[in-house]
């Protein structure tokens, strides 16, 4: 990703940081921030936009690329401290430990605030958080620290509250449609609005594929014929999931996990009963012998490719929104009759739920029950459906039909689903609030 757009609220951040660091009479409450989110989604960027700021601002700038190992980091580190005229105790040679590293970054902090960059933090590799949480524990009690990091998944220092209570998650997100339109704005090519469409629609503003598929598109390809369809979801699988998503996942498993994820990005939020439905349905061949082996599957998946999310609320796990985009659009071109069929059973199994509980997870339910209904149905059919879902939800409580009224409005994902149909069935919420009333 060459432009960069859609981050003024993350670089706001870090001009206020820079401020605050550079006052004396002010300490950073939060010295640490974890910008994080999926590969390709623009941290590294992002981090060289710090980088440039600290040059701006005349501030001490240290760069660790975590993906090194920690004996290239320590080198790296040291030659870095003595750019800045520092004459360090030991010879860079002889650099080997944690505890040097430390020291040299002491000798640097006195000289004034400094702000250390660490990009590709591994979340799922042990000996490497171990070694951060140290160093950061010696350190950041320093109020001239400040330190950005970026990572897949977001940090916790689970081990250490204390470091836990300086930190800050900022996730980073696709761009949304604006960002999107200056993105395609920004690299000078005349597309008309239709294709524009078809992009985001495609990629879902994730920077990494957005690229990818602005290439394709400026090559002559177009993603309103179709066979250029099929060659378009080829170089986006091949660019984005085969050389970054899945990039560590070996080759003899790429075709089972790309199936697999395929599957799971067909619903927006999954437990491990849909898991196991899809799964023995739709690709049988990839089935596991018994209920009980599906529960690891998520951490297997995620293990090598962490693109699995699991909800704070307990709704269930959901695949990264841009890995999702992809993967739907994906087995609709080249499985249309498996994707409609997948969206059929998924109307059925949640509206089954949806009359077995109560509450919020009956609203839930009802909800993604007209979500696969818009992805599988004739949308004629839409209203009349609807109507036989408010029935059910004001028997149950005026209140419930409030909750639902109230999620049904945000629900950005549905309102794209239904198109037209939105107005119509949100005028017979309308309605319906109306006469209960």
């Amino acid at each position: 990703m060459e432009s960069f757009v859609d981050r003024e609220t993350a670089l706001k951040y870090i001009d206020n940081a820079f401020a605050t660091l550079q006052d004396k009479k002010s300490l950073l409450r939060t010295p640490i921030i974890d910008f994080y989110g999926i590969g390709g989604i623009g941290k590294t960027f992002l981090l060289k936009k710090v980088q440039q700021r600290c040059q701006d601002e005349q501030l001490h700038c240290i760069w660790v690329d975590a993906s090194e190992g920690i004996s290239n980091i320590l080198h790296k580190v040291i030659h870095q401290v003595q750019q800045y005229s520092i004459t360090l105790p030991f010879e860079d040679r002889d650099t080997n430990s944690l505890s040097e590293f430390i020291s040299a970054m002491k000798i640097l902090l006195k000289r004034g605030p400094v702000v250390m960059l660490f990009d590709s933090i591994d979340t799922s590799d042990k000996e490497q958080l171990s070694w951060l949480e140290t160093l950061l524990r010696d350190l950041s009690d320093d109020n001239n620290l400040f330190v950005v990091l970026t990572s897949k998944r977001a940090l916790s220092f689970e081990n250490d509250r204390s470091l836990a209570r300086k930190l800050t998650l900022f996730p980073l997100r696709p761009f949304d449609r604006p960002g999107c339109e200056a993105y395609l704005n920004t690299i000078g090519n005349q597309i008309e609005t239709e294709i524009r469409d078809s992009i985001f629609l495609w990629t879902r503003g994730y920077p990494l594929a957005l690229n990818v598929m602005v290439q394709a598109v400026t090559s002559g390809l177009d993603p309103r014929k179709d066979q250029d369809q099929k060659e378009i979801i080829t170089y986006l699988i091949d660019q984005v999931l085969n050389r970054s998503v899945l990039a560590r996942v070996d080759l003899k498993e790429r075709d089972r996990y790309q199936t697999v994820l395929s599957l799971l990005s067909i619903p927006r939020h999954f437990n491990l009963i849909v898991m196991e439905d899809l799964i023995k349905k739709f690709t049988p061949d990839l089935a596991l012998a018994n209920s009980l082996e599906y529960f690891g599957l998520p951490r297997e998946i995620n293990q090598t490719t962490e693109v699995l999310d699991w909800n704070a609320t307990g709704i269930g796990f959901s695949v990264d929104a841009p890995v999702r985009a992809i993967l739907s659009v994906k087995l609709k071109i080249e499985q249309p009759e498996m994707y409609y069929a997948a969206h059929r059973l998924l109307a059925q199994t949640n509206k089954k739920w949806a009359i077995e509980v109560s509450g919020a997870d009956s609203i839930r339910y009802l909800r993604e029950y007209l979500y696969h209904s818009g992805c599988s149905e004739d949308t004629a059919t839409l209203p009349q459906l609807f109507a036989s879902m408010l029935q059910q939800i004001t028997q149950r409580s005026p209140e419930s039909l409030q909750q639902f009224a109230s999620e049904f409005s945000q629900d950005e994902e549905l309102r794209e689903v239904l198109g037209e149909n939105f107005e119509t069935l949100s005028s017979l919420i309308e309605n319906n609030s109306l006469s209960e009333g």
